[in-house]
């Protein structure tokens, strides 16, 4: 399955997909409001010598989503050479794992970017994997915050109600409080993917970035 340049029409504007989230919809709107595009990534994109298009696959439930996708939606608004439609992914879930590989299925978001004819150019998943370190001390440190002791080293599904609430609240702030911060590293790695998937002769392409899952 691929998608298609009919299909592709298809997808949402970031107005029309921040309209109908319900979920996070607050923190979305904010980080949405708050990121700026880098000065060097928009320098990048307006330089192309043809336009490109961009296919997120998100859903607003997805804690990384809350931060990745509002960021590169900023991006290819800030320029004329990213053409974006967005997805969502819970609508979507046979496409968007058809550009996943076989053991991360169900992984969100996903960004893919094609030539003018629909050719793959890159993919970026989930968020910048240079922020996996920092999303990791996030979580031991909202978990320090909001949990009882007792409760640090149980899994979520064991531990109170009361308390998972206070733990999702507590993270969500978190990504909002650093949503400039984050989006330049975001943003920054998203373009290197972009780059070097341009970089690429054709057939040895797409160019894939983001998070990594060794394979099981």
């Amino acid at each position: 399955m691929s998608l298609s340049q009919e299909k592709f029409n298809e997808g949402m504007t970031s107005q029309q997909y921040l309209e109908q989230v319900k979920v996070n919809k607050q923190a979305m709107e904010q980080i949405y409001a708050s990121v700026d595009t880098p000065a060097e990534v928009k320098a990048f994109f307006d330089g192309l010598d043809e336009p490109l298009q961009l296919a997120i696959f998100t859903a607003a439930w997805c804690g990384d989503a809350i931060s990745t996708a509002p960021t590169i939606m900023r991006l290819a608004e800030s320029t004329e050479n990213l053409r974006m439609s967005i997805f969502d992914r819970d609508v979507e879930l046979d496409l968007t794992n058809s550009y996943l590989p076989e053991h991360r299925a169900g992984t969100v978001p996903v960004f893919v970017v094609f030539d003018k004819n629909m050719r793959e150019v890159g993919r970026f998943v989930e968020t910048a994997k240079e922020l996996v370190p920092t999303l990791d001390k996030m979580e031991d440190e909202v978990k320090r915050e909001t949990l009882a002791a007792t409760e640090l080293d149980k899994p979520m599904s064991e531990i109170s109600e009361n308390s998972r609430n206070a733990f999702r609240g507590r993270r969500t702030a978190y990504r909002v409080d650093h949503a400039k911060e984050w989006g330049n590293i975001i943003a920054t790695a998203f373009t290197s993917v972009v780059r070097e998937g341009l970089a690429l002769p054709e057939d040895k392409r797409p160019a894939e970035g983001g998070t990594e899952w060794p394979p099981q």
